[in-house]
């Protein structure tokens, strides 16, 4: 069986304009997708070669001695100027490079839990269980209309690790908490409250449950009234805040890495 990005000259110049441009968007693909993946075959090299050649596209017309990662950003930056807007799915990532670049593994993580009050967006809960899984965080807990796993936005942003993340619902941000305190865990709230503490000065107990607001309306003041802290992150821009899946981002690492802990 020939490879899906096998064409003949004859066929590929009998082909109109924009079925040429489509089959070579399709094999720019192909190489990108591999390259990442340091995965790429000589015939594939050849074909590209072979096509940009037919349709006089100067910057593939030869590829000899391209490390994979040229050829990758190569075909990624024609692309950017010739195709759709890329989504965040569409990205190759490894699926696993390793154990965390050699660094031991911080316990805490598994001792903490993240309360998502009533998030707006999938994908920013999606966002938030690829960070949390790269952490390995224990558990999301996932309060009134925040969007839940079988989404299709959360799943794309997800990137597969949903299944690798424990997730319980809750009803309401009130019941999560409840719950995290009959656990013995301290609360910390994550908003921009003239209160707040800056993120990078606490000094963290675990078990703890981190809670993440609304994009829009924050937490709730009489959550944050029953939370043992208030944290924030500092900013010095237009904007006070920044986006939930990535200030989550920023507290939680600091939180696990950053800086010492005290265990309950």
């Amino acid at each position: 069986m020939k490879p899906i990005y096998h064409f003949e000259k004859v066929k590929f110049l009998g082909l109109n304009p924009l079925q040429q441009h489509n089959a070579f968007i399709n094999i720019l693909r192909h190489l990108e997708e591999q390259a990442c993946l340091q995965n790429l075959s000589p015939e594939l090299i050849e074909m590209v070669e072979k096509m940009a050649n037919w349709m006089d596209i100067r910057e593939f017309s030869s590829l000899e001695g391209a490390s994979p990662r040229d050829l990758a950003l190569a075909a990624a930056d024609w692309l950017i100027k010739n195709d759709r807007p890329v989504r965040d799915e569409d990205i190759t990532i490894y699926q696993r490079d390793g154990e965390a670049w050699g660094l031991q593994k911080r316990e805490s993580a598994s001792q903490m839990v993240v309360i998502l009050s009533s998030l707006r967006s999938a994908f920013n809960t999606g966002s938030i269980f690829r960070t949390a899984e790269c952490l390995g965080i224990a558990e999301l807990w996932l309060c009134g209309i925040t969007p839940k796993p079988g989404e299709r936005a959360l799943e794309k942003t997800a990137r597969d690790t949903v299944q690798r993340v424990k997730w319980r619902i809750f009803d309401n941000t009130r019941d999560a908490v409840s719950e995290a305190k009959a656990q013995g865990r301290t609360i910390y709230a994550l908003e921009t409250a003239g209160t707040a503490r800056q993120v990078f000065t606490m000094e963290y107990q675990f078990p703890n449950a981190l809670i993440l607001g609304n994009e829009a309306l924050g937490i709730d003041k009489a959550i944050l009234d029953i939370c043992d802290h208030i944290i924030s992150i500092p900013v010095q821009g237009w904007k006070n805040s920044l986006n939930v899946g990535v200030a989550f981002a920023v507290c939680a690492y600091q939180m696990i890495w950053g800086c010492s802990s005290i265990s309950n």
